[in-house]
């Protein structure tokens, strides 16, 4: 099965620590298990120091969505389902060269949004997936 992978940045909103970050990070993972995703792992930034215990450090609030093409708008809605959960929370999705950032607009003004970017993303969704090996 064709898959592709979406980036997803979630900001727990200004003034979160750290716990609040992991935390509002981690519920986000939960629901989109939840979706007929593949797979959601947090994002590597590098490598650790030397001398620390971990191999990879990984981005707080950066999760990678592997997933077929068919559920790319089940993802999103669940992405916006969880930035309205609590104020100040937001997240940016990003697909090959198109991005999303779901924050502070309207119901009517984010829906334009999605749907530009589901538009969009379809073709590169499907260029994606046909380039994986099978």
């Amino acid at each position: 099965m064709n898959t592709a992978h979406i980036r997803i940045v979630a900001h727990a909103g200004p003034g979160a620590d750290e716990k609040e970050r992991h935390e509002a990070s981690r519920q986000l993972r939960e629901m989109l298990l939840r979706q007929r995703v593949e797979q959601v792992v947090p994002a590597r930034s590098g490598s650790a120091p030397p001398g620390s215990k971990a191999g990879d450090l990984v981005a707080t609030g950066t999760l990678i969505v592997t997933l077929v093409p068919a559920v790319i708008g089940a993802v999103v809605a669940t992405v916006q389902a969880w930035s309205e959960r609590a104020a100040g929370r937001s997240a940016s999705l990003v697909l090959g060269e198109d991005s999303l950032e779901l924050t502070g607009l309207s119901a009517g003004q984010q829906q334009q949004l999605i749907d530009v970017f589901l538009e969009r993303t379809a073709g590169t969704a499907e260029r994606d997936a046909s380039d994986e090996p099978s």
